[in-house]
């Protein structure tokens, strides 16, 4: 436990005196085999087990929680000639917790060599997906998954579908696999300018190729880009009629989740520069819905999904936004839940400050500053768990 900035060990230390004949290699064997949140209470038992837990070689074994946030800003060289060449796209990191030693060097990722520009799009698990545009020939790009940690990366192969025309979305999920996956969201334009999912084209890293497979959700479901989340093995996708689209790695579970009638509101956003105050994530085994209802930014309310298999969403409670935003509500976005406590994180934009809103306490806190000297608008923040192991199927 922490008291008062310091750490004070478990007096009892029952645990470390059952473990005293095992050796150092057995207990952290152990370990890696328990959930985040055990790993977090063991570091209290001894000061021994907590020299094993956050020893750099033994990390890479035990599993790790919530580290920070990718963030990006645009920086115009001129500030009325705003050609391509004249504008940057900067990547950086915000770390949320105290140690001692940095996750990477670099979090601009100098290491994918032959780009003028990097874009990460998502991060799940430890491994970065980005769009990565050539410094040769400029109109060429590739979209490549990376392991900020090991630097180790690999270059999506191309699909036989036009790219321009459909979304991507990542996965990768080190408890079930090494392997990762990538899906292309099919889209096509309806007329009017309604572009609805027409199917999914599936990448997989263990067979090393695409699989396309038909729309199985039904017709005139456009999505809202900026939720996506993993969950159960699947992922899942907003739609703009307030249905979650679930379709596992293999593409053969496609299902439909609908929200309740007074979980619907018209506040989602596409992009970190509107209000964003939907969010969507899993913390703890259970899937969270925050959003404002009814156009009322005064409320967050909250949902937990208590089934899944029968789409039983409860109502958790309301948050007053005042109470998370104070009287700037209009200034903030959700952008993710904390998934071993009952944290959401929320970002001041104008600010670039990133907070965090205990659930269980009512407590705000300030986290830090990401643009203390900057004054470009920030583009995503993209929640980063380490993946500090070398098993993830990547290859240069």
């Amino acid at each position: 436990m922490r008291l008062s900035g310091r750490l004070v060990m478990d007096p009892s230390k029952k645990s470390a005196c059952a473990a005293a004949d095992l050796t150092d290699d057995i207990i952290v064997e152990i370990l890696s085999r328990l959930p985040v949140k055990s790993i977090c209470r063991f570091k209290c038992v001894s000061w021994h087990w907590y020299g094993l837990i956050t020893h750099s070689e033994h990390r890479k074994k035990i599993p790790q929680t919530l580290s920070g946030f990718f963030y990006g800003f645009v920086h115009h060289r001129g500030r009325f000639n705003r050609e391509e060449n004249d504008i940057i796209i900067f990547s950086d990191f915000m770390d949320i917790t105290v140690r001692e030693e940095l996750l990477f060097l670099d979090p601009s990722l100098p290491f994918l060599t032959g780009y003028r520009q990097i874009i990460p799009k998502t991060c799940c698990n430890g491994l970065l997906f980005c769009l990565c545009r050539k410094v040769f020939p400029r109109d060429e790009a590739n979209y490549v998954v990376c392991n900020p940690a090991t630097e180790k990366w690999f270059v999506l192969p191309e699909s036989d579908y036009d790219s321009g025309a459909c979304a991507y979305r990542f996965r990768f999920d080190p408890a079930i696999s090494s392997h990762f996956h990538v899906f292309q969201i099919l889209e096509e334009d309806q007329g009017y300018g309604f572009i609805a999912v027409a199917g999914v084209n599936i990448y997989s890293s263990e067979t090393g190729a695409w699989s396309r497979k038909a729309n199985g959700w039904g017709n005139n479901l456009q999505l809202v880009d900026s939720i996506e989340f993993f969950f159960k093995g699947m992922l899942h996708l907003m739609t703009n009629c307030f249905k979650l689209l679930a379709v596992d790695t293999q593409g053969k579970i496609c299902r439909t989740i609908p929200l309740l009638e007074t979980m619907c509101a018209e506040n989602f956003c596409t992009d970190i520069f509107s209000s964003n105050l939907t969010l969507i994530g899993q913390s703890r085994g259970q899937l969270y819905y925050f959003n404002t209802r009814e156009r009322d930014l005064s409320v967050l309310s909250v949902w937990i999904l208590e089934d899944y298999d029968s789409d039983e969403w409860i109502f958790k409670y309301n948050i007053s936004t005042s109470q998370l935003f104070g009287e700037k509500g209009l200034g903030f976005a959700l952008i993710a839940i904390h998934p071993e406590c009952s944290l959401i994180y929320f970002v001041w934009k104008c600010e670039g400050i990133l907070m965090s809103y205990d659930m269980e306490r009512g407590k705000v806190c300030v986290v830090c500053n990401a643009m203390e000297h900057l004054y470009d608008p920030v583009l995503y923040y993209l929640p980063y768990v380490p993946f500090l192991s070398g098993s993830a199927r990547l290859e240069a």
